[in-house]
């Protein structure tokens, strides 16, 4: 039997850029411990935002987190991408009232990368764990 304090989130995580994602991921897992987690891969960044909206939909979760890396100037479109991926995830948020957290990463270089999926300062996993939770803990009024 689950907690009372127990709490289901569900990630979203791209496979694309598989080794840094895969860093969010373990960051996100270890700032939720204790809580219900499911996580779901999909092919890439582009493809996030549907799974987080089915995800949301079933209103089961207290908040779906995004993860994935872009990387500028390996394709040419990496800003299309990752507007689409915003706005996407920012229209589901307001639709389902279900909180999504967004840390689809818009990355230039490796040294970045590596801080934002592997650091401790600046880990963007931890940190989208951290915000799902304290918007999982507001009352909705």
């Amino acid at each position: 039997m689950a907690r009372a304090s127990q709490l289901r989130f569900a990630i979203v995580a791209s496979l694309f850029n598989r080794e840094y994602v895969d860093g969010l991921v373990a960051a996100t897992q270890a700032a939720l411990p204790g809580h219900e987690l499911t996580i779901v891969r999909v092919p890439g960044a582009y493809e996030v935002p549907l799974q987080v909206q089915r995800l949301a939909r079933t209103k089961r979760y207290a908040a779906v987190i995004a993860l994935g890396i872009v990387w500028q100037g390996k394709t040419a479109h990496a800003q299309e991408i990752v507007r689409a991926v915003t706005d996407g995830l920012m229209r589901i948020m307001l639709e389902t009232d279900v909180p999504v957290i967004h840390q689809v990463l818009s990355i230039k270089t490796e040294a970045e990368a590596r801080a934002r999926c592997f650091g401790t300062r600046l880990n963007r996993g931890r940190e989208a764990g951290e915000a799902a939770l304290a918007l999982a803990r507001l009352e909705k009024p």
